[in-house]
C-alpha cells in the first residue's frame, strides 16, 4: 500500500479546504417549519416543532440582542409563556439588549407585562400607533442577535402556543434577518417609549438592518402596508398575487378570515386570482376557520360554485377545562403552490390587513419547506374538525 508523504497530505488538504468552507457556507441558512397546536386535538404533525420549544430555545441562545415586534403580550401564570418571558429576562440579566414594539391600541387591552418588562434594566418597550393608516401593529417576529429570526402567525400569547392553531418559520438567513431589522429599526424610529429605562443607541447595538451588498436569501422578505415600507422590502400583496398566478396544479390555502368586502364596494385581488387559477385548472383547497362564516359565509360560498374550488371551515372543540374566550380556533396564515413553493405570514386574507396594518411574511421558493406546509394542511384538511361548506 502506497503511504501519502507530507508533500501530496498537504496538497490534498489545500484543495479539499475550499470545498469544506463552501459546503459549511451552503448549509448555514435553513428555515424550519413550526407549528402550535390546540390540546387534546389531534392536528399535530410528527417531525415538526412546537411554537414554545422554539421560541425558547431561540430566545435563550441570545448573547448580543433581542428585538421583537408583536401585536401584544398577554401571559398567564403558569402557562406556557411564562418560560419565555422568563428566558427573555434572564438574557436581559446577562447583557443581552432586548426592545419590544407592540401595537398601541392593543397594549390598552393588555399593559401589565409591557410595563413590566420596561422597568427591567436591559430591556426597552415602545408602543407604536397606526391608526393614521386605519390599521393596526399586526406583525408578529423577533431576530436574535442580527442572525436568527422568527415569523409567523403566533401572538405573543400564551393562548397561541397551547390553544390556536399557529404556523411559523425559524429562519437562520442573515439577508431575512438584516430585512427584518431593517423594518423593526423603521417602527422602532417611531415608536412611543414606555418608562425610562437607560438604553444602548439602536445604531449601538445593531448596524443599520439593511441587506448587504453579495447577502442572497433563501426566501423573499415582504411586508404591509404597502405604502409605509422600508426601502428593499417588497409589498406582501404584490408577491403572494404573483406567486398565486404562477401556480398550474395546486393550490392550499389556511387563513384564519378571509373576505372581499372593503370600506367602498368590494375588494376582489385575492378572490380574482383564485377563481383565475381554477379557471385554468388549479385544483385550489381554502380553509379558514369557522369565526370567518360569520362576516363571509356567501362570499366563501360563491367560490364553492366555481369548478376546481373546494372550502372547508374548521372548528376546534372547547378544551375539557372549561370555555376560554379568542381561542380553540385555527389561526395560521400560509399557502403553498404546485408543492414547490409557498407564503407564509400574518396577515389575514382581507383588504385591511394589506393596506393599513405592519405586517410580514416570506416567500419561499422550496419543496422540503413547502411539503412541510402541506402535510400541516392536510391533517387539518382531512381532520373532523373540518367541514364542508
Amino acid at each position: 500500500m502506497k503511504v501519502l508523504n507530507y508533500k501530496h497530505l498537504k496538497l490534498i488538504l489545500a484543495l479539499l479546504v475550499p470545498l469544506i468552507s463552501f459546503g459549511s457556507v451552503a448549509q448555514a441558512s435553513s428555515i424550519e417549519v413550526v407549528q402550535s397546536v390546540p390540546l387534546e386535538t389531534t392536528l399535530q404533525v410528527p417531525n415538526i416543532r412546537l411554537t414554545n420549544q422554539v421560541w425558547l430555545e431561540m430566545i435563550s441562545s441570545a448573547k448580543k440582542s433581542i428585538d421583537l415586534e408583536q401585536f401584544y403580550i398577554n401571559n398567564q401564570s403558569g402557562q406556557s409563556l411564562e418560560p419565555i418571558l422568563t428566558a427573555l429576562i434572564a438574557a436581559a440579566n446577562r447583557g443581552v439588549q432586548v426592545r419590544f414594539i407592540v401595537d398601541i391600541k392593543f397594549f390598552q387591552n393588555y399593559p401589565d407585562v409591557p410595563n413590566q418588562l420596561s422597568k427591567i434594566q436591559n430591556i426597552q418597550v415602545k408602543t407604536i400607533d397606526f391608526s393614521s393608516y386605519g390599521g393596526i401593529q399586526h406583525a408578529k417576529f423577533f431576530i436574535v442577535d442580527q442572525s436568527l429570526s422568527f415569523l409567523g402567525s403566533a401572538n405573543f400569547d400564551w393562548l397561541a402556543l397551547s390553544h390556536i392553531h399557529e404556523v411559523g418559520l425559524k429562519v437562520d438567513d442573515a439577508s431575512v434577518s438584516a430585512g427584518l431589522e431593517n423594518i423593526f429599526a423603521h417602527d422602532w424610529s417611531v415608536g412611543k417609549l414606555l418608562g425610562g429605562n437607560s438604553f444602548l443607541p439602536f445604531t449601538d447595538i445593531v448596524d443599520s438592518g439593511k441587506p448587504k451588498k453579495g447577502m442572497v436569501a433563501i426566501a423573499q422578505l415582504v411586508a404591509s402596508p404597502t405604502n409605509d415600507l422600508p426601502s428593499g422590502v417588497s409589498p406582501s400583496l404584490n408577491a403572494i398575487l404573483q406567486l398565486l398566478a404562477s401556480a398550474r396544479t395546486s393550490i392550499k390555502i389556511q387563513v384564519y378570515q378571509y373576505s372581499t368586502k372593503a370600506t367602498k364596494g368590494a375588494w376582489l385581488m385575492l378572490d380574482n386570482e383564485i377563481r383565475k387559477a381554477a379557471n385554468r385548472g388549479v385544483q385550489v383547497k381554502l380553509m379558514v376557520d369557522a369565526v370567518a362564516l360569520k362576516s363571509a359565509s356567501s362570499e366563501l360560498k360563491a367560490l364553492t360554485a366555481s369548478k376546481n374550488i373546494q372550502v372547508r371551515a374548521v372548528t376546534i372543540p372547547q378544551w375539557s377545562g372549561g370555555p376560554i374566550q379568542y381561542a380553540r380556533l385555527i389561526h395560521s396564515k400560509y399557502f403553498t403552490v404546485d408543492g414547490s413553493s409557498s407564503w407564509v405570514g400574518t396577515e389575514n386574507w382581507s383588504e385591511s390587513y394589506f393596506s393599513g396594518c405592519r405586517n410580514v411574511g416570506l416567500i419561499i421558493p422550496s419543496r422540503d419547506t413547502t411539503a412541510q406546509l402541506d402535510q400541516i394542511f392536510d391533517q387539518v384538511w382531512n381532520s373532523a374538525y373540518a367541514a364542508a361548506l
